[in-house]
């Protein structure tokens, strides 16, 4: 601060009266700057829900990730306030939606889109084959034989969802199947088939399973 002297050798009371006011000014100044401070440090909100005007926060305001499930309070987003179709296969996190995350009786008959449940859907899907083979000693002797019992069995931590046979190979065509049995079981699974013929062995048959699931 540059002080101008008078004739008398010492400050004029108007040089000892600014500086005196910008002394005041600053004090007032670092105070105020103090106060601002202080309450942004304690955690005071300047900006709060009712300073906003309706619809004044939009999506191309906010920036990408800044809403996130913390930031949103327990049942703040419930059903009347999300638009038709906003929520879709796109903006789901996959394994996101579980059977804790769905109410009792959310999913009904009504609420899933035709052709949208399936076996593909559902999980893997595999076919099990297990030949049967042809005991008939004579053929075409009038007498006929019922072959062996052989089973498709699904594997672990599969379900069965379909049964089939064939013949492969007919013989000289008389053979008739007898059953294709399906068997659930808690350790797992399976079908049963056998076939009888009159064709002295000579013809070939296959039970199959097809399976849902699994590792």
């Amino acid at each position: 601060m540059r002080v101008v002297h008078g004739r008398s050798g010492g400050p004029s009371a108007g040089t000892v009266m600014g500086a005196v006011g910008m002394a005041a000014g600053l004090i007032a100044l670092a105070v105020s700057l103090s106060g601002v401070a202080g309450a942004v440090s304690s955690g005071s909100r300047l900006v709060q829900k009712g300073d906003l005007a309706r619809g004044a926060v939009t999506a191309k305001a906010l920036a990408p990730g800044s809403v996130h499930a913390r930031s949103i309070a327990g049942s703040a987003v419930t059903t009347p306030k999300l638009a038709k179709d906003a929520v879709n296969r796109r903006v789901l996190k996959k394994g996101s939606v579980t059977s804790r995350a769905i109410a009792a009786n959310a999913v009904t008959a009504g609420a899933i889109a035709p052709g949208s449940v399936y076996g593909g859907a559902l999980g893997k899907r595999t076919l099990h084959v297990t030949a049967i083979k042809d005991l008939d000693e004579v053929a075409e002797n009038g007498t006929w034989t019922a072959g062996d019992t052989g089973s498709a069995l699904c594997g672990p931590g599969e379900v069965l969802i379909g049964t089939g046979f064939a013949m492969t190979q007919p013989g000289n065509r008389e053979v008739t199947w007898l059953q294709a049995l399906p068997v659930l079981s808690g350790t797992g699974d399976s079908v049963s088939g056998r076939f009888a013929s009159n064709s002295g062995g000579t013809a070939e048959g296959e039970i199959l399973a097809l399976c849902l699931g699994g590792p």
